[in-house]
């Protein structure tokens, strides 16, 4: 009897238990319920906080130039156009020497330029008013239309290049400036198609004629109006162990850029017309690459050795 009295009273207390779980599970519902709300919101007010940037002013500012260069028959067609000043633009033919596009810090600039014979590679340099280069290559095929073709070139020593070729072979050139006496220039015969002469232009404003003709007596003219600046004096002694750089200039000197071993330095002289500067060198070899430039435009490049014992 005690034995099955006690094992009723263990059922009667059953219930009791299967409440309190039933309890249990439903506060830890309540609480995880509780903390999901608590995340959401969270997520929510920190998805919030940063505003978002409106389509029409980017974050980042495009910093490449547009370049468009097309071909209009026998000549090259390039506009440039930047967000930035355009600082300098040069180009090359094949492995030719680099020219320069006048730019004076334009945002657009335009210039047309001549195509040479045969098969060629344009290699092209844009340079913005923060130093940052970008680089376009382009290959181009010329027949030519059997007239010779007739290149005008500046270079930095502010001379003319004139370059002609011809597909069949050419007889001479003639070039005058200002109307003046011809000088006449004849073909090698080592090379028919080409003539290549650099020529000094004249103190002020000019107007260069250039004539050409082939052995087809077909002939090209063309003209180029350009200024004759003078260009600074310069001079480089070593002193002790010191690099002295020496500049005049009667129009007034703008700026000295100069290289000694790899390392690039950079003096604005303000229109001064006379410079004289001392620069420390180290013991052993030094290169110095120096260009001085006046406020006319006129360069003059120097190159030299000094070793410090």
């Amino acid at each position: 009897m005690n034995q099955i009295l006690q094992t009723e009273n263990k059922k009667q207390g059953a219930p009791i238990d299967i409440k309190k779980i039933v309890i249990f599970f439903a506060i830890a519902i309540i609480i995880f319920g509780v903390v999901l709300i608590c995340i959401g919101s969270y997520a929510m007010i920190t998805g919030t906080s940063k505003p978002e940037q409106p389509e029409d002013n980017p974050q980042v500012e495009n910093t490449v130039p547009q370049v468009d260069i097309e071909r209009t028959e026998d000549n090259i067609l390039i506009n440039i156009k930047h967000t930035k000043p355009i600082a300098s633009v040069t180009y090359r033919w094949n492995d030719e020497t680099e020219q320069t596009i006048e730019t004076n810090n334009s945002l657009e600039i335009s210039e047309e330029i001549v195509l040479p014979f045969g098969n060629n590679t344009l290699n092209l340099t844009v340079t913005d008013s923060e130093g940052k280069e970008s680089n376009y290559v382009k290959e181009y095929v010329s027949d030519g239309d059997g007239k010779p073709v007739i290149e005008l070139l500046l270079t930095k020593e502010n001379k003319i290049r004139i370059k002609v070729q011809d597909s069949q072979g050419l007889k001479y050139i003639r070039y005058t400036w200002n109307s003046g006496n011809y000088v006449t220039v004849k073909a090698n015969i080592d090379n028919l198609k080409l003539i290549d002469e650099l020529v000094d232009i004249p103190l002020g404003q000019n107007t260069l004629r250039v004539e050409a003709v082939n052995t087809d007596s077909m002939i090209t003219t063309k003209e180029l109006e350009v200024k004759g600046v003078r260009r600074p004096v310069v001079s480089l002694r070593l002193e002790e162990s010191n690099l002295v750089i020496k500049a005049e200039d009667q129009s007034g000197l703008k700026v000295i850029n100069f290289t000694i071993n790899g390392q690039k330095y950079q003096m604005n002289c303000q229109e001064r017309k006379l410079i004289e500067y001392k620069h420390p060198l180290e013991q052993g070899e030094n290169i110095v690459e120096l260009t001085a430039e006046n406020i006319d435009g006129g360069i003059t490049e120097v190159n030299g050795k000094c070793v410090v014992e």
